[in-house]
């Protein structure tokens, strides 16, 4: 999963791979630090040898309440000095994958798997069946950057599913949304990208969770029911067969302790400049001053443009790889390459503003410069051909502390940069997508071998937009790159 601990310096072992299947050898010397990681019983996954493959390398209006319970939030605990681990045993078979079953009864929290190995090595993932839900949920639309309505929805997400019996990185969940009396306005697939897991500590109650969490992205397409535009439905709707494409994340978490799970989750339709960009399906002109938001759960959720935005440098964070194999060795299921340690800093270029609107006088919106180098040689710079680089827009603070997942703030974020991957040795300007959520419940580490240690409580998931192979915007789309950031 995520983070762990420490500098760059100072490697520690050495991974062995055959390169091509010559005698040439690439050493991976890299230090990784404790990663995030639980899973709940039943567990259907599987823990696996792994198959070694290398390369060469102005605020809401009438949100004073929000803006001083905002105030009031403190982080649960101070900054915790950073501890390195040396990896052990990263010299893994190359051919074949030896897979065993995780019993019931296995220990609550349970690692992924995805830590631990040596650079463009393949992993093989960890993870517990997931549970549908329904919830009662928020849906909120914004105008020049100000919450103009909210209504009451209740959502229904089927179990995610993969097309694999073994355990994946792509997931897909039917989503279903009913209005207050009852009407389905809201419906559609979508795709649940694995992005990582940790431990979550409720002090209160001494709840123990292990959270998972997916990033989002897929079309709904609405009925009668749901309204008319400009809103609840957007003005673009009627000019795309009733589709909207949202994302955003889905976090699953379960309680070790009582052995239920609980949920949160936002999905976001911006403004056109980011959801309609020229050049690509669907752009154009359509909802310039509008956006549109789904949040859950409701119970103590208060919508604002105004929270906290993403800004720092750490050296505990994560980058993934996802190999989409065309053998039939792997059949159809996406393959994860182990996580890459990374430093990353991330700089607001100015103060938050109203991207949508030229009349918009609150700051909803935070615009960031984003770095990352990564220990195997992954780079990633912010663009400028799409997007000014890493976006953020505020939705709303979670408020009630006894209520999953605590008093915790939520932003949905996009992002444009330039990714270096070593193992395929390529550039490309990509669009990413994602969520930023601040504090909440305590937060900690777990690598498949060594201690768990506190996590800063802002986290930043972010996957790339892909289709037919190359960047895309504006539609659903699949990832091939996971970005996992952490900050105090």
């Amino acid at each position: 999963m995520t983070v762990g601990t420490g500098g760059l310096g100072n490697a520690g072992p050495t991974g062995l791979c055959a390169l091509n299947g010559s005698e040439q050898v690439l050493r991976a010397q890299f230090r990784v630090r404790p990663l995030v990681l639980k899973g709940p019983p039943p567990w259907a996954g599987q823990i696996s040898k792994t198959d070694v493959h290398c390369a060469t390398p102005g605020s809401h209006r009438g949100d004073s309440a929000v803006k001083d319970f905002l105030r009031r939030i403190r982080t649960p605990y101070p900054e915790k000095p950073f501890m390195s681990l040396s990896l052990k045993n990263v010299l893994l078979p190359i051919l074949g994958t030896l897979a065993l079953a995780v019993p019931a009864s296995a220990q609550c929290p349970q690692p992924d798997s995805l830590d631990g190995g040596p650079c463009c090595g393949r992993a093989k993932i960890t993870l517990p069946k997931f549970p549908g839900f329904k919830q009662e949920s928020l849906s909120l639309c914004w105008l020049d950057c100000d919450l103009d309505k909210q209504a009451n929805v209740t959502v229904r997400w089927s179990p995610p599913t993969t097309g694999s019996t073994m355990p994946s990185n792509d997931y897909s969940s039917i989503l279903r949304m009913r209005d207050s009396a009852g009407n389905m306005i809201w419906r559609g697939k979508m795709r649940l990208t694995y992005s990582r897991t940790w431990e979550e500590r409720e002090p209160v109650n001494q709840g123990k969770y292990q959270v998972w969490r997916f990033l989002v992205n897929g079309d709904l397409r609405h009925t009668n029911a749901a309204g008319a535009p400009p809103c609840p439905v957007p003005s673009c709707a009627s000019a795309h067969q009733r589709r909207v494409r949202h994302s955003g994340y889905v976090d699953w978490a379960f309680d070790c302790n009582t052995q239920k799970w609980s949920n949160s989750w936002m999905l976001t339709h911006a403004c056109d400049k980011f959801e309609h960009i020229g050049g690509f399906p669907r752009g154009g002109g359509y909802h310039p001053d509008r956006s549109f938001s789904f949040v859950g759960p409701a119970a103590g959720f208060v919508p604002s443009a105004l929270t906290p935005i993403e800004k720092g440098m750490e050296t505990i964070e994560a980058v993934r790889r996802l190999v989409r194999p065309s053998s039939p060795f792997f059949g159809s299921t996406t393959v994860s390459q182990f996580e890459e340690v990374v430093t990353f800093q991330i700089a607001p270029q100015q103060q938050p503003q109203c991207a949508c609107s030229p009349v918009g006088k609150t700051g909803q919106f935070a615009v960031a410069d984003l770095l990352i180098n990564g220990v195997c040689g992954t780079n990633v710079t912010s663009g400028g051909q799409w997007l000014p680089g890493f976006v953020s827009m505020g939705i709303g603070v979670w408020t009630d502390p006894n209520v999953y997942p605590g008093t915790e703030i939520v932003r949905w974020n996009m992002g444009e940069y330039s990714y270096y991957e070593p193992c395929t040795q390529t550039t490309r300007t990509e669009i990413f997508h994602g969520a930023t959520t601040f504090r909440g419940y305590e937060a900690y580490s777990l690598l498949s071998s060594g201690p768990s240690i506190p996590l800063p409580l802002t986290f930043i998931d972010q996957s790339n937009a892909l289709r037919a192979g190359g960047t895309s915007n504006n539609i659903p789309f699949i990832s091939d790159h996971v970005l996992n950031l952490n900050h105090w």
